[in-house]
This record gives C-alpha cells, structure tokens and sequence, in this order.
C-alpha cells in the first residue's frame, strides 16, 4: 500500500511539470508566427540552433513523456521494496522539475531572442 502511494506521489511530480511544460509552450506557440523557426540552443548570445515551431515547443515536453513512462514502469515493479520505493520517488521528484526548469528556461531565452530580432 505504501509502495503504491509513493508510485502515486512520483506520478502527481510528472503530471504537475507536464502539464507547466505543455501550458508554457501553448502560450509560447500563439506569440511565434507560423513558420517562424525558434532558436534551442545557444552559445553566450549566439544562436548555434534553430527548430521549427512545433519542435522546439514540444521536443522536450515528449522526452519528458517518455522518460516519464520509463520511470513510472521501473518504479512500479512488482519486486520493489520499501526502500526502492523511495529512492524511485526521489528520483522522479528530482528530474521532473528539472526537466521543466530546463523547459522553462528553453522557452523563455527564445522569445528573449525572437524579441531582440524583431520577429515577435
């Protein structure tokens, strides 16, 4: 019972940093205009790399998704112990966010820099 609330308590982390990732990038996708390729990756100020709307907003929501999945399914393994349990649930409450941070961050610096091209 307790594994199941911890497995539980792991799955509100992902759904909470999903849903702040996918509510950023909804808002985010109605400023870019279509077609507008958004920049990812930078170097200090420098663009080094630029993605089409759709996958510089939703590329990292969907390997959230998947790593997501990958953790849910390893952390609920019929074999898992008291101990296990709670190590997967710090784990889980650990990348989620930071995946987010990631996101957020992501997200933000591309506007900035759409913003100082005059593209927005």
């Amino acid at each position: 019972m307790v594994i199941q609330i911890l497995s539980i308590a792991g799955d509100l982390f992902w759904i909470l940093a999903l849903a702040i990732m996918a509510s950023l990038s909804w808002a985010a996708q109605k400023r870019i205009p279509k077609g507008l390729a958004v920049p990812v990756a930078w170097r200090g100020e420098q663009v080094l790399v630029r993605a089409p709307k759709p996958a510089a907003l939703w590329g990292v929501i969907l390997l959230g998704l998947v790593i997501g999945a990958w953790l849910q399914i390893e952390s609920s393994n019929r074999g898992t112990t008291l101990n296990h349990a709670i190590i997967w649930l710090c784990v889980r409450a650990t990348v989620a966010p930071l995946l987010a941070t990631l996101h957020i961050t992501q997200v933000r610096k591309g506007l900035e820099t759409l913003a100082k091209e005059g593209a927005l």
